[in-house]
């Protein structure tokens, strides 16, 4: 489950409030497995879309479709969703992040959490990071490979120019 939100708020530049449920679960708000699409099918996808429902980058509550294709690379966001879906069966009625053993679902706080738990097992000091460090991670990554700035902005989706603030080429990520 992790993994799977890991790649997801990675690759489809989300902020945390995209993919977790941080009050009273509700549908029409929150991410749940009927959001996700893969494409072709489910067992064998080449990509896959993501439905959010809601942004602070949508004053009106529009919602946006995201399209991630598959990669050859092991860090793989649609193979990772596939595996979990089918591992988990998340039900539609439910966030689509949910905590096997407790059945509670991702929050902002027990993402981080994780996300700190894993980097001190690894060996990498933890204290710096948060939900929004994908969101750092991911512009950082983009202008790392000369994605143009309007690119990112559109991908982010940023309103401002704010994004420049999260790139971080000249200081090291540990």
């Amino acid at each position: 489950m992790l993994w799977a939100a890991f790649t997801l708020a990675f690759f489809a530049f989300l902020r945390a409030s995209e993919f977790t449920c941080n009050g009273p679960f509700n549908p029409e708000v929150h991410l749940t497995s009927q959001d996700i699409t893969l494409h072709p099918v489910i067992q064998s996808p080449s990509f896959m879309q993501v439905r959010v429902k809601q942004s602070k980058t949508d004053p009106f509550r529009q919602g946006s479709t995201l399209t991630i294709a598959k990669s050859t690379s092991p860090i793989c966001s649609v193979m990772a969703m596939k595996d979990y879906i089918l591992q988990a069966q998340p039900p539609a009625s439910r966030p689509l992040f949910m905590f096997s053993q407790s059945g509670s679902w991702l929050t902002r706080s027990s993402f981080t959490k994780e996300l700190r738990s894993i980097l001190q097992q690894c060996g990498f000091p933890s204290n710096n990071f948060y939900s929004h460090s994908f969101c750092i991670g991911t512009s950082t990554s983009a202008a790392s490979t000369a994605i143009p700035a309007w690119l990112i902005k559109v991908l982010g989706p940023w309103s401002s120019d704010c994004y420049e603030l999260y790139i971080k080429l000249h200081n090291p990520l540990f």
